[in-house]
């Protein structure tokens, strides 16, 4: 736990020491506004950084990745999809395109479209085969588009990687604000078969 909170201490240093060194440059800006928006877990603070940054280049793809990452922590989804959508059209061929693909896969899970939610985390998982972001929505996207026996074998996946996944610590472990998208996330996964 300590060396957690150490860890946040000197993000938070070296995001504010980034951005005194050069306030104007838009991947400083960016990098920084992902180091508030997901290892700090204030998406409010981190999403002021990254529209800076865009505002500075409309093109610097990572920018727009962690808007939409920021939105949908947030729970504005139709905010993030934008952005994602962006992201994916400035840069198609990034190698890290399956982290916008997951996040296109959560903002229509919670948006209610597990459909095109298990199609953008499909193709997440054909970039990158071992992402568990992307394991996990299309676990629970199967799970609400009433594919159970599918989405009990994409569990039986997950659990494998990762043995400690239990709906009991959704609310501690993920980065999500609104109340319903974690009893939303929280639904799919029992449904899908992780324990309590």
């Amino acid at each position: 736990m300590a060396d957690a909170a150490q860890e946040r201490v000197e993000t938070r240093q070296l995001a504010e020491r980034a951005i005194q060194l050069d306030r104007d440059d838009p991947l400083v800006l960016a990098l920084s506004g992902q180091a508030y928006t997901y290892v700090l877990e204030e998406p409010e603070n981190g999403i002021a950084f990254l529209a800076r940054a865009v505002a500075f280049d409309p093109n610097l793809a990572i920018a727009r990745n962690w808007i939409g990452w920021g939105n949908i922590y947030l729970g504005n989804v139709d905010a993030a999809i934008e952005q994602f959508s962006a992201a994916i059209r400035l840069s198609p061929l990034d190698p890290r395109l399956f982290l916008t693909q997951t996040g296109m896969a959560f903002a229509d899970f919670f948006a209610g479209r597990y459909g095109d939610g298990l199609s953008w985390a499909t193709s997440a998982i054909q970039h990158q085969s071992n992402f568990p972001g992307a394991q996990r929505i299309v676990m629970a996207s199967l799970a609400m588009a009433g594919r159970i026996a599918e989405a009990r074998r994409a569990c039986d996946a997950v659990l494998q990687t990762d043995p400690t996944l239990c709906i009991s610590g959704i609310k501690s472990k993920t980065p999500f604000r609104r109340l319903e998208d974690i009893e939303k996330l929280a639904e799919a996964y029992r449904i899908a078969g992780v324990p309590e």
